[in-house]
């Protein structure tokens, strides 16, 4: 006689999972309930659950039957529910509250203020800047007025300018206090929400320090300090940023190509400093247990001893949530062998999660956090079924040790999958032999690095010996992230990530964990092939739905750069912003923009005339960026910026060309450009703005015009020649908004929906002029300006032209 049984989740000998799945559901809540009625709501069903299950729970203990059972169970679960939502509720009121404080200091956005405070951290920038973070208790407005509030403030002083300040000084500072940072663009970091993590509430330059006490005492960040100055003492200059980010996580002197490599390779794990990382630290210890064994109180002088060598190693790597989350692993892990007891890895996975997100509710958010635990996650389900692949004879010998590391690599990249493409729209295909590379030399080289470092000048010159080994490896790291990151087969690109990836992630991972289980595996098999289904289908529709245009104006500043990604996925520039001694809009912005969406060639490059706010960013476009032809006005123009980008497509084979009224261009099948200035046969003149390439842009029912830098002179000769073919439903307002641009007439004859305008906030030109903007506000005319919203994208489907909002 058969029985149907079904899996039942062990819950019972595994409680912290159950607390951690329950405390999480409830963070989550709390995300949705993040105002201040919303904190109320919860201390309030918090207060009536506690009391409630404290009345079943001991009002009636004396009885047991499942009613009992059940009330009580399912108290208590919403109990930790209700608990994770106050938390994380109390915590971003906290952090609302610090902000709102600070509130005083955005109106003395680039102005001299004075300062008082401790340097509670200090460090150099990727772009070689040095960096303090003040603890400020004192500030002093231009109006002499005296401050004394408590906030945290990140300064930027010139590399070397201040070396005798050191960590826990106590100093007097005069600060330029910078805007504070929000994405304006859609590819950008958010440099302000990771200000806001830290709680980091301004920033600015440090000008001049005019009093400084030294510290006396000893903190982490003075530990750092001195752990990182012993890294610059020991190995080459070159060779230092990815030293400290290998030991001690510290990666802020890395910069964004060799973090991209990283990323690419799949290596971007080994430099947040976690699991691996402490396992190497914690090895020669774990071998050691025994020994504590024998004596009496060897229990709890190896407990004393675990516990230094992690919270030494945790501090020393700033308590980042992957080493807070392996330290906690680790000793927990390590008790139970000395004290023999029973250990569960995934339920000190759970217990890790549970510790963490009590003490920072929002870590649960946060892209580190969730590499970290769901890596770690994946590795312990999967990996007691992915070691049976190997074959029993080399299980346990280096061979099998090799295979090993293999696999675990793969199941990384595989618990990475959801977040890396989310978050940075790239996942690692070589990242399995890109870690077979570099693993096995790294379990040698990040212990050996830091004992050489913590007692360097205490080895009589043995460190800086052994430190020339060392640094070849950390060259060879390198350079395996660099050549195989530098390889665009070796890593998939992601414009839109589907939700379906995620679901379809979750039960392909539980369907591998499962396959020994006969009452789950199918279920889980079923729930995969089930979510596979769904994103083919969302992926058929998507592609059967209406094609679509979309058009991206760029946050440049005083500038213009509109990107135009056509229905059939072909992609434009129009205009490549500002240039300036420091950079230009192409390296700053339009680059990473178009790597961000993972493309690396552009079909057409069209810039409406030759002033630097428009081919700015070209010098750096040209020689790293496959474009297709370059278009532009019919006149040259005197100047080297011009010249120095003639001369940069005609090296790199690029044709040019020129176009005025008259010509059509056709991008896309679907789409046409229709040449409406400048005129060609009138004299070239000398104001560059009245020779702009505009063009009227058809997506069936829909029409964009784009006039560059036209002025009155160039919009008349439009009006005369095209008159109500003008008449477009978006107008890209000409000369960022100036007087001289979007006359009544013109105004009138285009008549415009979508009015919009790119500029810098507080330019030195005084754009928008006020008349222009108020003839542009004539009728239902819908005014955006990328000086107030940044990034401007529109979308059509050929019948509606949209406003999107930037991610």
């Amino acid at each position: 006689m058969s029985h149907y049984s079904t899996y039942k989740f062990p819950f019972a000998s595994l409680p912290a999972v159950r607390i951690a799945t329950l405390l999480i559901a409830g963070i989550l809540i709390g995300r949705l309930m993040e105002d201040y009625s919303g904190r109320v709501w919860v201390m309030a069903g918090f207060s009536l659950l506690f009391v409630s299950w404290a009345v079943v729970e001991f009002r009636y203990s004396n009885r047991l039957n499942v009613l009992k059972t059940a009330w009580a169970t399912t108290l208590y679960s919403l109990l930790i529910v209700t608990f994770g939502a106050g938390l994380y509720v109390v915590n971003h009121q906290q952090k609302l509250e610090v902000i709102q404080q600070a509130s005083p200091l955005r109106l003395y956005e680039w102005d001299n203020l004075m300062i008082e405070g401790e340097i509670t951290s200090a460090g150099r920038s990727s772009s070689g800047r040095d960096v303090y973070v003040i603890a400020v208790n004192n500030t002093v407005f231009p109006e002499n007025v005296s401050w004394r509030h408590r906030y945290r403030l990140r300064a930027y002083a010139d590399s070397g300018r201040y070396r005798e300040v050191e960590i826990g000084a106590t100093i007097s500072a005069k600060v330029q206090l910078y805007e504070f940072p929000e994405v304006r663009n859609p590819h950008e970091f958010d440099y302000g929400a990771w200000l806001m993590a830290r709680n980091i509430v301004a920033h600015g330059g440090l000008d001049d320090i005019l009093a400084v006490e030294p510290n006396e005492g000893l903190g982490w960040e003075t530990l750092r300090a001195y752990i990182r100055g012993n890294i610059e003492a020991l190995f080459p200059e070159e060779q230092v940023p990815l030293a400290k980010a290998l030991m001690i996580g510290y990666k802020e002197e890395l910069t964004q190509q060799e973090r991209r490599s990283f990323s690419r390779s799949g290596l971007s794990h080994i430099m947040a400093v976690s699991g691996m990382h402490v396992g190497f630290i914690i090895a020669p210890f774990w071998l050691a247990i025994p020994l504590f064994w024998r004596w009496r109180r060897g229990k709890w002088a190896g407990l004393a001893l675990l516990t230094l060598l992690l919270v030494a190693y945790a501090g020393l790597t700033g308590f980042s949530a992957s080493v807070s989350r392996a330290s906690i692993m680790a000793w927990l892990l390590a008790c139970g062998k000395l004290f023999h007891k029973r250990r569960h890895s995934i339920n000190l996975l759970a217990t890790a999660a549970i510790l963490l997100l009590i003490i920072e509710p929002s870590q649960l958010f946060s892209v580190g956090f969730q590499l970290s635990f769901s890596a770690v996650a994946v590795i312990l389900l999967l990996m007691p079924e992915a070691q049976r692949l190997i074959p029993e004879r080399y299980r346990y010998n280096w061979k099998g040790g090799f295979i090993s590391i293999i696999l675990i690599s793969i199941l990384v990249q595989a618990a990475l999958f959801p977040v890396l493409t989310a978050y940075f729209g790239e996942f690692s295909i070589i990242g399995p032999i890109a870690n077979a590379l570099v693993i096995p030399l790294l379990s040698v080289t990040v212990p050996a690095g830091i004992i050489i470092t913590c007692m360097h000048g205490g080895l009589f010159g043995l460190s800086e010996i052994l430190a020339v080994p060392i640094g070849w490896a950390i060259t060879w790291i390198g350079g395996v992230a660099n050549y195989l990151g530098g390889d665009i087969r070796g890593y998939i690109t992601y414009s839109e990530v589907s939700p379906l990836l995620f679901f379809l992630w979750v039960f392909g991972i539980s369907t591998l964990a499962s396959i020994r289980i006969k009452t789950l595996r199918w279920k889980m098999l079923i729930g995969f092939m089930a979510c596979l289904n769904l994103v083919l289908a969302d992926t058929i529709i998507k592609k059967t739905a209406g094609q679509t245009l979309a058009v991206t104006m760029l946050d440049v500043g005083q500038g213009d750069a509109i990107h135009i990604k056509t229905p059939s996925g072909r992609h434009w520039l129009v205009d490549a912003g500002r240039w300036s001694p420091g950079g230009n809009s192409g390296e700053r912005v339009i680059r990473p923009y178009l790597d961000h969406l993972g493309v690396d060639k552009l079909d057409g490059v069209l810039l409406t005339h030759a002033h630097s706010d428009h081919i700015g960013g070209m010098p750096s476009l040209l020689p790293t960026v496959e474009i297709d032809t370059l278009y532009q006005g019919p006149y040259s123009y005197d100047s080297k910026l011009y010249q120095t980008v003639q001369r940069l497509a005609y090296h790199h084979n690029i044709p040019v060309r020129r176009l005025s009224a008259g010509d059509l261009l056709v991008p896309d099948p679907a789409i046409r450009f229709f040449i409406v200035g400048p005129e060609g046969n009138a004299p070239s003149g000398h104001n560059a703005n009245n020779q702009s390439v505009a063009f009227r842009l058809q997506y069936r029912e829909t029409s964009f015009l784009f006039s560059g830098d036209a002025e009155r002179r160039q919009e008349q000769q439009m009006i005369e020649r095209y008159g109500d073919f003008l008449d477009t439903e978006f107008l890209k307002a000409g000369h960022h908004g100036s007087k001289t641009s979007s006359t009544s007439r013109f105004i009138e004859v285009v008549s415009p929906e979508i009015a919009a305008v790119s500029l810098a906030f507080n330019n030195r030109y005084g754009h928008p002029d006020p008349e222009a903007i108020r003839r542009l506000s004539r009728g239902e005319t819908k005014k955006y300006f990328t000086s107030l919203s940044g990034a401007l994208i529109f979308s059509s489907d050929g019948k509606i032209i949209r406003k999107k909002t930037v991610n």
